[in-house]
């Protein structure tokens, strides 16, 4: 090899583009852990009042519509054993954290397919959250993998608590039925209320936490409804998992797409 081929090969491995493609790398690889990682775009958090697929509609399409010419691909969501967070890609901060055991439905959005969503319970309310992705297979393979890592969670909880036998379910509210506001309002004030959100989780102990899922896995084991699995949107889950451009995204991305 001439030095001038050495120099020439040399100065594109330390070029900015492949030095910042490395250090992506190596963020996104401390803020998983070795856990599922995938990366997104976070475009929002809005309230709703019903669980109803009309719902999560409006609000991916009110979402898409204010941020999809600005959206970037710097956010990572991270599934944890016992929560789901997003954090932000570049500082490492995070944005939200949802337990698994507050999720009650998530699915890869018919309308536009290269969009994810989740609801999730906080403090009475039903929150709709929106992800954009760099592809449809992407969007669906979080809908699995949050799917199974639920599935885990719910069967340890069985598990521990089937040997003593379970206690009758604890009374709960129902969040749709609570705060009956104007259902054609929207959430102007939404980052507010997700700081406010975040903040209760942020205060909420350990032991707190653990007493909720306790009382949302009661409720569900008394569900006629298959309880260990999250509701996706999906009758049959094979529809998914079969797939294996899926199949391979599941177990998410740490090193980039």
């Amino acid at each position: 090899m001439s030095l001038h081929n050495f120099h020439f090969i040399h100065s594109i491995k330390n070029s900015p583009a492949v030095f910042r493609r490395r250090f992506k790398k190596d963020k996104t690889k401390n803020l998983s852990h070795g856990d599922p990682l995938f990366k997104v775009h976070y475009m929002g958090m809005e309230k709703i009042y019903s669980l109803q697929v009309e719902q999560t509609r409006e609000v991916v399409n009110r979402l898409v519509g204010k941020g999809l010419g600005k959206a970037s691909k710097d956010h990572a969501l991270v599934v944890r054993p016992r929560y789901l967070e997003v954090k932000e890609i570049s500082s490492g901060r995070q944005i939200t954290k949802t337990y698994l055991h507050d999720i009650a439905y998530c699915t890869a959005d018919r309308g536009h397919t290269n969009i994810f969503l989740y609801i999730c319970k906080s403090k009475g309310q039903l929150q709709c959250r929106v992800f954009l992705c760099n592809k449809a297979e992407k969007a669906k393979a979080i809908t699995v993998c949050l799917a199974k890592s639920f599935e885990a969670a719910f069967s340890q909880w069985h598990e521990a608590y089937g040997r003593q036998g379970l206690p009758g379910p604890a009374s709960d509210t129902n969040p749709s039925s609570e705060h009956q506001e104007n259902p054609h309002s929207r959430t102007e004030e939404g980052s507010s209320l997700e700081e406010e959100s975040e903040l209760s989780h942020s205060l909420e102990s350990d032991e707190e936490a653990e007493a909720r899922m306790h009382r949302e896995f009661l409720q569900r084991a008394a569900s006629f409804r298959a309880p260990h699995r999250l509701d996706t949107g999906y009758p049959d889950m094979e529809e998914l998992t079969g797939d294996s451009s899926i199949q391979e995204l599941v177990g998410g991305e740490p090193e980039g797409d």
